[in-house]
Order: C-alpha cells, then sequence, then structure tokens
C-alpha cells in the first residue's frame, strides 16, 4: 500500500536495541490487543516485542469524504490486533479489518452511524457499539453481521465479553449484558442521575474477578455483578465534572485487587475492588493519564510533564518536562512508555489557520530517557494499540499510521 507521508522526523537517542536484518519482527508474533487499552482491566500495557527506532510499515486513510479535508472531525477509537488482523472503527461510519502486516483490506462494514468507541474481538467474532444506540456482532473473518442489540443512547464503551455475556454502557447511563451468541438481553442495570444536561462519559468498563466497574455521569463509580446486573458497591462524586478541555482518562484500571481511578482533583485514587473502600492516592502530578508499565511501577501523565514512581513506597523514580505538549495519552510496551500529545501551529504564527500536530514519542522506563519520537499526520485523540510487533494510531484526520522496528 503506498505511503500517505510527505513530512518524517526521527530522533534516536541512547542505547537502542539494534539486530540488523532481523531487526524486522515477522507478523507470526502475534500478541493481541483484542479492546480498548488492550484488556478488559484496561491497563494499556502490552507484552509485546518492539524493536526501536520504529519505522512506518503502512498506513491508509479512513476518514470521511467531504468537500473541504481541511477540517477534521476527532477519531476517539483505538486500534485492536487480534489473530494478525488489524481492526479499525472509524467517524466515517465504517468498521474496518486490515492485514496487519500488509495493510491490505480484508473487509469494511457500514453501520451507518458514526463510530467512536473502540471494538472487542473476541474469538471468532467482533463487536462494537455506534452513535445509534446499537451494539452489533460481526463474523471475524468476513465482516458479515449475526446480530445487533439497539438502546436507547449512543455507545461510547469498549464491550466486555465474558462467561458468555457482552456486556457495555449506554449513553444514558445504563449498563447492558446481552447473549454473548444471540443477542438477547440478559440484563441492564440503570442508574438516575438527575441531571440536566447529561455530558458524554468518553469511557469504558473495566472488569475483574466478576465485577464489572463504571463510571456514570454524576460521577459515581459503581461495581456491578457479572452474573445479574446488581450493584455490588458505589462511591459518589469521585468525578465532578466531566467536561475538562484536556482529555482525562475516565476509564478504570483494576489491578491486584484495587481499582484506579483518577478523580475531580486529577489525583489518582485507589479503592478496593470487592468493597469500594478508599486504599490512598497518588497526587504528586495532576495526572490526565496513567499506566502500571509492571508489577511496581506507575507513570503519571501531565499536560507538560511526565512522572514514574515506585507505587509500593511512594518514592519518585524520574521525572521530565515533555517537550511536544500538550500531552493526549499513554501507554507501555516491555520497558518502553509511549507517549502521545498534540501541539498547535498557525499560519505565519498570527494565530490564524491553526494545525494540531500530533507526536509519538518513547521513554526509557528505567530513567525517562528519550528513545525515539515522530511527528504524526495530525493531531490525535485516540489511544495507541501495540500488538503483533507493531504499533497503530488513528489520527485525528482519519489516518491509520502503523508502525514497525527498522
Amino acid at each position: 500500500m503506498p505511503s500517505l507521508r510527505k513530512f518524517a522526523f526521527s530522533a534516536v537517542l541512547g542505547a537502542l536495541i539494534f539486530q540488523g536484518c532481523a531487526a524486522v519482527p515477522t507478523i507470526g508474533e502475534k500478541t493481541a490487543w483484542q479492546t480498548f487499552m488492550r484488556s478488559y482491566s484496561r491497563t494499556n500495557v502490552s507484552g509485546d516485542s518492539l524493536t526501536l527506532p520504529l519505522v512506518v510499515a503502512w498506513e491508509d486513510d479512513v476518514s470521511a469524504s467531504t468537500a473541504f479535508k481541511g477540517y477534521t472531525k476527532e477519531q476517539p477509537s483505538s486500534p485492536v490486533f487480534y489473530d494478525g488482523s488489524l481492526f479499525v472503527s472509524s467517524t466515517d461510519e465504517r468498521i474496518y479489518s486490515y492485514d496487519a502486516g500488509s495493510g491490505k483490506i480484508i473487509w469494511t462494514f457500514n453501520a451507518s452511524f458514526a463510530l467512536e468507541a473502540t471494538p472487542t474481538i473476541s474469538g471468532d467474532r467482533v463487536f462494537f457499539g455506534s452513535g445509534d444506540g446499537a451494539m452489533r456482532c460481526l463474523d471475524k473473518a468476513t465482516g458479515n453481521a449475526i446480530w445487533s442489540y439497539q438502546t436507547r443512547s449512543e455507545i461510547l464503551s469498549s464491550p466486555i465479553v465474558v462467561d458468555g455475556r457482552v456486556i457495555f454502557t449506554s449513553s444514558d447511563d445504563r449498563v447492558h449484558a446481552v447473549d454473548e451468541k444471540t443477542g438477547e438481553r440478559l440484563w441492564t442495570f440503570g442508574r438516575a442521575t438527575f441531571r440536566a444536561v447529561q455530558p458524554r462519559v468518553n469511557g469504558s468498563p473495566a472488569f475483574s474477578d466478576g465485577r464489572v466497574f463504571v463510571f456514570f455521569s454524576d460521577g459515581a463509580l459503581a461495581a456491578i455483578s457479572v452474573e445479574n446486573g446488581a450493584e455490588l458497591w458505589s462511591k459518589a462524586g469521585v468525578v465532578r465534572d466531566f467536561d475538562s478541555p484536556i482529555k482525562t482518562r475516565r476509564t478504570p484500571l483494576v489491578d491486584n485487587g484495587l481499582v484506579y481511578v483518577i478523580d475531580d482533583k486529577n489525583s489518582i485514587q485507589t479503592l478496593s475492588a470487592e468493597t469500594g473502600e478508599a486504599r490512598g492516592a497518588f497526587d504528586l502530578l495532576k495526572a490526565y493519564d496513567f499506566v502500571l508499565p509492571d508489577a511496581r511501577s506507575m507513570v503519571l501523565l501531565g499536560v507538560d510533564q511526565i512522572l514514574a514512581l515506585d507505587r509500593v513506597t511512594g518514592s519518585i523514580l524520574w521525572k521530565k518536562d515533555l517537550r511536544n505538549r500538550p500531552s493526549s495519552s499513554i501507554f507501555a510496551v516491555k520497558g518502553v512508555v509511549f507517549v502521545l500529545s498534540n501541539s498547535k501551529t498557525s499560519f505565519l504564527n498570527t494565530g490564524y489557520f491553526e494545525k494540531d500536530n500530533g507526536y509519538i514519542e518513547a521513554l526509557d522506563l528505567k530513567n525517562g530517557d528519550t528513545l525515539w519520537g515522530e511527528g504524526l499526520q495530525s493531531g490525535i485523540s485516540s489511544n495507541g494499540s501495540s500488538g503483533h510487533s507493531r504499533i497503530a494510531l488513528l489520527t485525528d484526520s482519519g489516518v491509520i499510521e502503523v508502525f514497525r522496528g527498522r
């Protein structure tokens, strides 16, 4: 597939892995990233193997066909890797299946409504929600529709597929469980929030040990039983305002019996997954995203800074200013932290005709040193994904950029 890239910049600092011709990974290394933030616990961490520096493997444009391409709409959905394929949902109302190695399109499906939620792949099926409130199930190999379940409101969440159930949220503060094979309703949990204007919560539920953890539009965090949809516990007022001008992670993370969330003060709160009781907080940096890249460390992403700490002792491991800012999101791959960010440029620095410029940067988890970086086709709102020895990004201009080791 011909490249869409016209300008590229990459910098390599420090010692990088180099293996000569063997550095080009094979697609046979099929490490999956099958849902939003990789797993149902929403860790945003991959055990994939990547060789730095990275180069563009292939690109494709999935933006809506418009007369004026200068206007870009946010693309909130993240690509997912599974079984040699890459799946991408776009606001152009289509979901795409690609060969992850070559970029060849395998199939497309037109949902006729905007797709803002990351799809989930489980077994031989693809599950995704759309702006018309439909949760759909497709055949992974052909893209043929198997079933569709209709809700009352748009779906912005990536579903969880567990115990024969497909579990997801809709924007009217409902949690739904439908049968994985047939799409028949199993249970629905609703929460009365009593807000005059209901904010759009761009987040997905997390899962662990028979519980689904969900943010609601009134700022409450709740644990719901996967089996019957009963509320197991809830904690009110975790977030009071979802309308932050800066993108903030609103998806819980579950790890080792704890639920991690960003509260309304941009501190990271930890709660017991079993009871909802508070366990502690990390507030050394005003965080908008975070990642737990290994069993002990935590990396907090601020607007213009990034900080790594030991979450057992609370001591700071390293801290640095971001050269490209403001930040957008963060993910980790085997000892490397990847930061996505945006900056603005304007015509002759006048403030007119502003353009968002996206950037991806790789940092060494041990010390925060920059290992590699490259500019993107446009600004980026979605999270990155890593699988099959590749990284995939969907920029706001609708361009899929897939990187591999050189």
